[in-house]
């Protein structure tokens, strides 16, 4: 079993704000425009992690979303050609590029890559202690500023270099791929023997995930359209030659997307409505921590070691 990490901690829950509301409005009617021009029809399908049966879950913007039966990820079948055209579609790229996005990002985003640098610095030399400086490959990272700080972090001897590297960095992408395999096995060949692999991964089996279902403001085609489970990443992953060092859920913001998004609660989820309505902030820190510490928040961090051939 991969190590988790239970060093997560909030004093006590509060609205971190790192969305910026207007910038990512625009961003989101962008990729509605998008979307409601190139739709996905394609319905019940095996699962793309597991490959078992799966069951409808949702319909976002006329895209079909399934559960796994057997790993619980969620994902939605989308052609490739259509998520190709997506991560290409000129308005999207530009607006992501313009100073309103990239500023509004550097502000909002700061604490979570200072967070992210110091995680992934203390990794490697746990991992790797025979290696002081690593080349580093960062894949499709959008903001500018951020590259700027992993190419001159302590830890980087060379940063996007050619072919192949001993830390590949795959942040916050894994969610808007067509086939999971495909692209793993495209990473794995960008890694050294012996080298790592470094995720963020939206999951599906996190808490505000099943709860909001469709609900959630953050879950969208053609933006989010893999949500695995944390026994589907584990499944993937090794099917596609990866050893996972660790696996964890620092998420702190599961109870803070489903307050915001209360008034699409299902009736019936008595348990939910009780917690947010008649329980103070002190116990909703509590149970996001809970969530944390179990693996049940919806963020994951993966390290994942290329197995050698």
């Amino acid at each position: 079993m991969p190590l988790k990490a239970y060093s997560y901690a909030e004093s006590e829950y509060v609205d971190s704000g790192v969305i910026d509301k207007d910038v990512f409005a625009k961003e989101k009617q962008i990729i509605s425009e998008f979307v409601l021009n190139n739709p996905s029809s394609n319905k019940e399908t095996l699962c793309l992690f597991c490959g078992c049966d799966t069951n409808i879950f949702d319909m976002l913007n006329e895209v079909y979303y399934n559960r796994c039966n057997n790993c619980f990820s969620i994902f939605a079948k989308v052609e490739k050609n259509i998520i190709k055209s997506y991560k290409t579609y000129p308005p999207l790229v530009a607006y992501r590029q313009s100073k309103e996005y990239q500023e509004s990002a550097e502000v909002r985003r700061d604490g979570i890559w200072l967070d992210f640098l110091f995680w992934l610095e203390y990794r490697l030399a746990r991992y790797n202690r025979n290696i002081a400086l690593f080349d580093i490959i960062d894949i499709s990272n959008r903001y500018n500023e951020f590259s700027k700080r992993i190419k001159t972090a302590s830890f980087c001897k060379s940063y996007n270099v050619e072919k192949s590297a001993d830390v590949v960095l795959f942040l916050e992408q894994f969610r808007c791929i067509a086939d999971p395999v495909e692209t793993l096995l495209e990473l794995k060949c960008m890694v050294k023997d012996n080298g790592v692999l470094v995720m963020n991964v939206r999951v599906g089996s996190g808490f505000d995930v099943l709860v909001l279902k469709g609900c959630s403001e953050t879950v969208f085609p053609y933006e989010t359209i893999l949500l695995p489970s944390i026994e589907g990443l584990q499944i993937i992953l090794q099917k596609t030659g990866f050893d996972i060092l660790e696996i964890s859920t620092p998420g702190s913001h599961d109870i803070e997307h489903v307050l915001q998004n209360k008034e699409y609660l299902s009736k019936d989820n008595h348990f939910i409505h009780y917690l947010i309505e008649n329980t103070d902030k002190t116990i909703l820190a509590e149970f996001q921590r809970f969530l944390q510490k179990s693996g049940m928040s919806s963020h994951a961090r993966v390290i994942a070691r290329k197995k050698s051939e």
